[in-house]
């Protein structure tokens, strides 16, 4: 009989075995101990803001949520499904509300800029209805805030400019199939 030699493949295969779990159990540790290090890095280096500012801040963005959404709702919905005499007086009282709750004097420029022109279009609506006098009062109490802003220029005809070339930036270009 041939004298039967062992070839050390076994050996070898137990060691590659033993190194590749090795390397996964350090991979596992050390990976994760990398990612929490490079998580507490980052933000340590963006800074975490204590809980009243969080929340603080957080309120604000959600006064901006609401006069954009306010803005989209009058973009998209007004034109086409409610009449501007009817939409414009519940958009001033949503905005009045949310001036009157805010306390980021940012956020309430903001919202006086919004609300200021809100009463420049309904102005603009009273007086297409021929109600003078309410287009009146509308015109007065944006003159109001566009001075409190520190507008030079806040007379009835520079306003009524303003809100209709921001209207028009708003309005959708005609398509070519409704020009045909």
């Amino acid at each position: 009989m041939a004298p039967v030699t062992r070839k050390p493949i076994g050996v070898w295969f137990s060691i590659a075995l033993v190194i590749l779990l090795l390397s996964f159990w350090v991979g596992s540790y050390g990976g994760s101990a990398v990612a929490r290090y490079w998580y507490a890095h980052h933000q340590q280096e963006q800074g975490t803001l204590p809980r009243p500012e969080r929340l603080r801040t957080q309120s604000e963005l959600d006064e901006l949520d609401k006069v954009e959404t306010l803005t989209l709702l009058e973009i998209i919905a007004v034109p086409k499904l409610v009449p501007w005499d009817k939409y414009l007086p519940r958009e001033i009282k949503a905005l009045e509300n949310l001036q009157s709750r805010s306390n980021a004097p940012e956020i309430k420029s903001l919202i006086d800029l919004h609300l200021g022109l809100a009463y420049v279009r309904a102005a603009l609506a009273d007086e297409d209805n021929n109600n003078e006098e309410q287009a009146k009062k509308y015109m007065q109490s944006a003159q109001v805030l566009f001075k409190s802003l520190g507008w030079q220029d806040y007379s009835g005809e520079t306003l009524k400019a303003v809100a209709k070339r921001e209207r028009q930036k708003w309005e959708l270009a005609p398509t070519k199939a409704s020009e045909k």
